[in-house]
């Protein structure tokens, strides 16, 4: 290094001839001479230039801080990777979990179909029972109005059938209470005063008014 600076100075202190100095004037003379290594350059001899201290720390530095960012870039994109990992185990897992509930569901839902569908079958059966049932008590009804109808009639005659019952009833009273007494011939009933001869055979009207002369009688009118 100290031969190639010397080679530097030599080159750059040459000029146009000068008177010459004295040996002791010289401030090479006491610089030993050895053999010059040449550097070859483009175009020109260049000059080495010593690297500075202070250049050399910052950029040791600076390679040091570089190293520090490449290290708190993997450490982030590390843990930004195991972050994502742990977010897609996670996502997989909700995802297998809404699967399933979704199946559940599905499920339950095809259930819930099949029981609506039996509902519905029931309700119409039902329904069609009641309009069945609905008609039947509609012709139970009328049946019933026919029956009372008919028996509001029957009443009606059983009540002038009880009429006639009554007066039968108080005509025989009078007859049995005539018959135990002496007012009338023999055969003959007493009705309202009178003597009454109740024929048991069947007569016309003529007949009868032939027999009621006979016996010096008149022939009963109602």
């Amino acid at each position: 290094m100290a031969q190639s600076v010397v080679y530097a100075d030599l080159k750059f202190a040459a000029g146009p001839p000068s008177t010459v100095p004295d040996d002791d004037d010289s401030p090479y003379e006491n610089v030993p001479l050895g053999p010059v290594t040449a550097v070859p350059s483009p175009g020109r001899w260049s000059r080495r230039w010593r690297v500075p201290t202070a250049l050399l720390a910052a950029s040791l530095v600076l390679l040091v801080l570089l190293l520090v960012a490449i290290v708190a870039l993997g450490a982030c994109y590390w843990q930004v990777t195991r972050s994502l990992q742990e977010t897609s185990h996670e996502h997989m897992a909700e995802q297998g979990r809404l699967s399933q509930e979704l199946q559940a569901r599905e499920q339950s839902l095809e259930q819930t179909q099949l029981e609506l569908a039996w509902a519905r079958e029931e309700l119409q059966r039902a329904w069609h029972e009641y309009n069945i049932t609905q008609m039947e008590l509609e012709s139970r009804n009328a049946e019933l109005g026919h029956a009372q109808q008919k028996l509001a009639v029957l009443q009606e005659e059983m009540q002038v059938v009880q009429g006639k019952l009554n007066t039968s009833e108080s005509t025989v009273s009078s007859l049995r209470a005539c018959v135990n007494t002496d007012c009338c011939p023999w055969g003959w009933v007493l009705y309202r005063s009178k003597c009454l001869f109740i024929s048991v055979a069947k007569k016309t009207w003529q007949e009868s008014q032939q027999e009621c002369t006979r016996r010096s009688a008149q022939l009963l009118v109602q």
